[in-house]
């Protein structure tokens, strides 16, 4: 996992964020997609104006960790889909996604789509018709070189990252993590 609530980080709710945020360190946009309980994939294709693509960096069957089950409910070393991907545009990676995906949450659909690799988690579920619903959303920034290099952002930049379960019913139950690329955070 990338972050979880067990981490080091200091995970704020989205209220907490909202009121501790000094607003000329984080702008509007990025305030926006951190705190969003919609589709990620169609609030940054919002915000570029165009298509996002996946890049599947790791995708395999894992068994759970007793942290991630807790979370999520479920019984621990039951099989799991992980699964880390770039969301893209036009080559840019916008954003970093880490999903704990319980095989026995998903629908047969659901987990074709997974399979095939090729479209973000967010456009499959819609896909599939279930109602996503997410909770228990904390907000944190994190301190990965690798991944601020990945961005294209120095090293030693510390990085906007989220952390929530994803539900719909009968389709998945997920626990995700999601790092922010530093140039979503530049005033437009």
């Amino acid at each position: 996992m990338i972050a979880s609530p067990g981490t080091s980080l200091d995970w704020k709710t989205p209220a907490r964020f909202l009121a501790e945020i000094n607003p000329t360190e984080v702008f509007p946009t990025l305030r926006l997609l951190l705190t969003s309980d919609g589709s990620m994939t169609a609030a940054l294709e919002a915000l570029v104006l165009g298509p996002i693509d996946v890049e599947v960096v790791h995708q395999g069957e894992e068994p759970l960790d007793d942290d991630t089950a807790d979370r999520l409910g479920v019984p621990p070393r039951q099989t799991a889909v992980v699964r880390h991907v770039w969301l893209t545009h036009r080559r840019r990676k916008l954003l970093y996604a880490s999903s704990v995906l319980p095989s026995a949450s998903l629908s047969a659909e659901l987990a074709e789509g997974l399979r095939r690799g090729s479209q973000p988690l967010g456009r499959l579920v819609d896909a599939c018709g279930g109602t996503a619903v997410r909770d228990g959303l904390r907000i944190g920034r994190l301190q990965d070189a690798a991944l601020a290099g990945a961005f294209g952002a120095d090293p030693s930049e510390r990085l906007w990252c989220r952390v929530y379960r994803l539900t719909a019913e009968g389709t998945l139950s997920a626990w995700i993590s999601e790092v922010f690329s530093p140039h979503l955070a530049e005033r437009r």
